[in-house]
């Protein structure tokens, strides 16, 4: 090669050298993370204070001291306390919600009550869960699921404010594309900016959505003054914990089996939670509606169907998201939580992201949409089982569509 022309690619390459290195684009969970920043839920602290105080709380067992009327008199007045907090709570996000500016000293008002509420709770807390757990290890004893009369894995949760989730979904399908824990102790407001922000930035449908339990073990469970909701996300959740140890628990990444997973831990929650009910708190069973009872909506006037109308309102945006139309089915999901609004349902968003989250817990009909191949067949399942542990050794190992249709004597798609 002639020195004419080794000259200018020596220059060349000195110039290439003097360039920076082009960076590849941040990842979105790397400008997910950037816009979450400090808002995160601290899982490490959360879970050493609460192993300290289970280890010292088990050492003193101060529930065995109190007699079955003792007991109950303990957990309803730790639910009233929850209760008092949770109206102070629903009062702050109505007035948030609504379409005029709130009023400040109300708002502040409404804060002081729940502060004052939940200390109360907070002190009584340790000795309700004690009696809880206690209780829901009896009927899991009564229904066989216990090695050596103990039940595995033993019962373990906390009565705790649940972290937030941020659900995310692209916005042309219905698909849960990340969840990612965020503080417990995020407003409506806070909520509002941190999806409007990561909605602009990566072009994505999102939402923080509370949660009412997580099979963290410790499970995380929503304080509620609802006690038959309590006993029931309790047993949901020892439901994961006893799933984690067969092959259904362990796909749970899959989207196939964690849809047949959330629907097994619904079935077998509302089961465990009418037996507790019966057993401890009778009083708090629904009544059974009289056979010849009258519809509760006006004549010529169907009830407002939360369930059934959220069904039809996913179908057709699935419909229209099909048919590439974004922006119009997030105008029809905007209206639809309007309608939703006005018969007392609060929703902040009703947007992908939700129906992507929640369409995993399929126990409902049409809670997953239109073509929903899982949870019709997890429910024939649970209908065709003789007790709870047959039909929970029956789906355990179970890990997607496929398996359950072997189980009902289904050819194979």
């Amino acid at each position: 090669m002639g020195r004419r022309r080794l000259f200018p690619l020596l220059l060349l390459g000195l110039a290439a050298l003097g360039l920076p290195a082009a960076q590849p684009p941040p990842s979105m969970e790397t400008r997910t993370a950037e816009i979450l920043q400090g808002h995160g839920f601290p899982f490490a602290t959360w879970a050493f204070q609460v192993w300290l105080e289970k280890a010292l709380w088990d050492a003193a067992a101060l529930q065995a001291f109190l007699d079955a009327p003792a007991q109950d008199r303990a957990v309803r007045i730790y639910l009233q306390r929850v209760s008092e907090a949770d109206e102070a709570a629903a009062g702050l996000e109505r007035l948030l919600s609504a379409p005029q500016a709130p009023d400040p000293a109300q708002g502040e008002a409404l804060r002081r009550q729940w502060a004052q509420a939940r200390r109360w709770a907070h002190a009584l807390r340790p000795l309700a869960e004690a009696i809880l757990a206690e209780q829901l290890a009896r009927l899991l004893r009564q229904e066989g699921l216990t090695l050596l009369g103990h039940p595995v894995p033993p019962v373990n949760f906390r009565l705790t404010a649940m972290p937030n989730l941020l659900v995310l979904s692209p916005r042309h399908r219905l698909h849960l594309e990340a969840a990612i824990p965020l503080r417990a102790d995020l407003t409506a407001d806070e909520m509002a900016r941190l999806e409007a922000a990561v909605d602009g930035r990566l072009n994505r449908s999102s939402l923080v959505v509370p949660l009412g339990g997580l099979a963290f073990y410790p499970a995380m469970v929503l304080e509620t003054g609802s006690l038959p909701a309590l006993v029931e996300t309790i047993a949901h959740e020892w439901t994961h914990h006893w799933l984690f140890m067969w092959p259904l628990g362990w796909f749970y990444e899959r989207p196939e089996a964690r849809a047949i997973n959330e629907t097994v831990a619904e079935l077998a929650g509302r089961s465990l939670g009418r037996s507790w009910l019966a057993r401890f708190y009778p009083d708090h069973l629904p009544s059974p509606a009289p056979a010849d009872a009258a519809p509760a909506a006006a004549a010529g006037r169907p009830a407002f169907d939360f369930g059934r109308e959220m069904a039809r309102t996913r179908t057709v945006v699935e419909r229209l998201l099909a048919l590439g139309e974004i922006r119009r089915a997030e105008r029809y999901m905007e209206a639809r939580r309007r309608v939703f609004l006005s018969h007392g349902y609060v929703l902040r968003k009703l947007n992908q992201a939700y129906f992507a989250f929640y369409g995993a817990y399929a126990a409902e009909e049409g809670a997953a949409g239109a073509e929903d191949p899982v949870g019709p067949r997890v429910r024939r399942l649970w209908a065709q089982s003789p007790s709870l542990r047959a039909f929970l050794f029956r789906v355990a190992f179970i890990t997607d569509l496929n398996g359950l249709r072997r189980a009902l004597g289904e050819p194979p798609s």
